[in-house]
């Protein structure tokens, strides 16, 4: 059993300066996997993850040295402690024993502990050759090489023909381990971070990026697991960031811009429901702003009609979403009008129906998260929209009467 010297955690919730990685654990597995992966190429479904309570999480890079701008990473120990210098120092113990049925063997005769495992199956549209991008890291470096703390990361495409590890070292049959990819072997794959005194990432050594990649079959299921283990010992920690580049995905990540509104008199709570941004600039429109990710009610002083404004930013792009709000005996209006129609279900399954007892036309609009106008048009007492070509998340539906208007926020399942 390896000696922990000194324990070190340092926490990140906000916005990183230059240089430094930033890593938010607010996602889901699910979340990062849809959000990431789901696109022309491939349809993941199924997606589960086992590990420590923290131990996945979503990191931006791009403005570090890692070698990938943003994507999803996994620990054997905590995420958030990723984000520190080298000669800091990264080691938590989840006491999770039992192994890996897929990553002992790579290992053998130690065992693994700590797993952090992330699953999912993939449908393919078309013949293709498909990659993940990935970088792999440890605090085993320089130490414990050639040691029996051998930890490893494994990459798992299964499919009828049974289960193959894709994540190999570049042009041999080795897995990505310690033992495997260091100072000694396959050197050029390596990356002393430790002794090139680096400051953006806990993790002594770290490989380049590599690629992991499976030639997929049109119209084939496959099954993806992405798992990382210590080994000989639960201790020391190590990870993998995975580039959203992987599997078709995006090359710059652009911010979705959301966020509820709940109000009581004249004062209003703001929900932000965005994902993947570093910054957050509120608006209230009375002159008052906010940087908080999660700002406190703010009250308004005078009735009015004032427009709130979310601006979200990241690594490469930048997003806005508004809502109007009604503070005072102004807002009577609008309530008026947003009793008198009847909008359900929500969370909408495929159809949703807008009724109403007025007379006249009145207006639609339905826009996605970002502000995408997706549906538009006229009504009269009831009229249904089709949800079900929508993918599943949360939008914006604007009825308009007149000089009247009132929006409520839908679920699509």
């Amino acid at each position: 059993m390896k000696t922990t010297l000194y324990t070190l955690i340092l926490i990140f919730f906000s916005l990183p300066g230059f240089g430094q990685l930033f890593i938010d654990t607010s996602y889901t597995a699910e979340q990062m996997v849809m959000d990431f992966f789901s696109n022309s190429c491939v349809t993941p479904t199924n997606v589960s993850f086992t590990g420590g309570d923290v131990s996945l999480g979503y990191f931006e890079g791009a403005n570090t040295d890692l070698g990938l701008d943003a994507g999803i990473v996994l620990s054997t120990g905590d995420v958030t402690t990723l984000a520190d210098v080298s000669s800091a120092f990264s080691s938590t113990s989840y006491s999770l024993t039992g192994g890996d049925p897929d990553l002992d063997p790579l290992v053998a005769p130690y065992g693994t502990f700590d797993v952090a495992s992330l699953e999912f199956d993939i449908l393919v549209g078309e013949d293709s050759d498909l990659n993940f991008n990935y970088i792999f890291g440890s605090e085993e470096y320089p130490e414990y090489v050639g040691s029996a703390f051998n930890d490893v990361f494994g990459f798992f495409i299964t499919d009828g023909g049974g289960t193959s590890n894709i994540a190999m070292i570049p042009g041999t049959s080795e897995p990505v381990a310690i033992n495997s990819v260091n100072a000694d072997s396959n050197a050029s794959y390596f990356v002393d971070y430790l002794g090139a005194n680096g400051q953006d990432i806990v993790l002594d050594g770290l490989t380049t990026a590599l690629p992991a990649t499976f030639t997929a079959m049109g119209d084939g299921m496959y099954h993806v697991k992405i798992a990382l283990g210590d080994a000989g010992d639960s201790v020391f920690d190590s990870g993998v960031f995975i580039g959203v580049q992987s599997l078709c995905g995006p090359m710059l990540l652009s911010p979705p811009t959301s966020f509820g509104v709940e109000q009581d008199g004249n004062t209003v709570s703001v929900a932000n429901e965005s994902r993947y941004a570093t910054s957050w600039n509120w608006d209230f429109g009375d002159g008052y702003q906010s940087d908080e990710r999660y700002p406190d009610p703010h009250t308004y002083t005078e009735d009015g009609i004032y427009t709130i404004t979310l601006t979200t930013e990241n690594y490469c792009c930048s997003e806005t979403f508004e809502y109007t709000v009604e503070i005072g005996t102004s807002s009577s209006v609008s309530e008026i009008l947003a009793g008198s129609f009847d909008i359900q279900p929500n969370p909408v399954v495929d159809y949703l129906s807008i009724s109403t007892e007025l007379e006249g036309a009145w207006n639609y609009q339905v826009v996605d998260i970002s502000g995408r106008v997706l549906m538009e048009g006229e009504g009269f007492a009831t009229k249904v929209l089709n949800f079900s070509n929508l993918d599943a998340g949360i939008y914006i539906i604007s009825i308009t009467n007149g000089q009247d208007s009132f929006s409520k926020r839908l679920i699509r399942q």
